[in-house]
């Protein structure tokens, strides 16, 4: 399966349109896209991996595939990318982007996602690199929602707990 998301990334980087080189221009450093990759296990069982690829005409194409292999809890996790100059002062960042997964052998434990951004031209010559931020988000959708039917439930108690009290007091004579 992790095999068939990075096809997925692969397929969705090798659709962006590039403008091919001329043979009399042999590619120097500073045409060439830069590229960078993480895999980053965030705890026990939760996994983002990501690929970015910045072109020298300025957009920034990344690729996330998310994954839990714990049983018990699926994760939030997002990814930012950092384009640094080459003192690895950050020029620009792209936008926090979310991606959730349940656990291990439930529907949606794994997903692969891309999106791109235009990055604002006066920043691409200062451009050295690019630096991938995965930031982990524990809590899982169907954990809020326990929590949310507990607290429902503390509350539906009270009312039914005040509501046998009245009963009970309206009952004594």
């Amino acid at each position: 399966m992790r095999l068939a998301s990075i096809a997925a990334c692969t397929l969705a980087v090798a659709m962006v349109p590039v403008t091919p080189l001329r043979a009399a221009e042999p590619a120097t450093a500073s045409e060439a896209p830069i590229t960078v990759s993480k895999s980053h296990r965030l705890a026990s069982g939760h996994w983002m991996e990501s690929r970015a690829i910045l072109s020298r005409t300025g957009r920034i194409d990344v690729c996330t595939h998310t994954w839990s292999k714990s049983e018990g809890a699926g994760f939030h996790g997002a990814v930012v990318v950092f384009l640094v100059d080459e003192h690895q002062n950050r020029l620009y960042s792209t936008k926090p982007r979310s991606y959730g997964v349940n656990s291990r052998h439930l529907p949606g434990d794994d997903r692969t996602d891309s999106f791109h951004e235009e990055i604002p031209a006066e920043l691409i010559a200062l451009a050295d690199g690019l630096v991938i931020q995965h930031l982990y988000q524990p809590e899982s959708e169907f954990l809020d929602r326990l929590r949310d039917a507990k607290e429902a439930s503390g509350y539906l108690a009270g009312i039914l707990r005040d509501g046998a009290e009245i009963l009970l007091l309206g009952a004594i004579p």
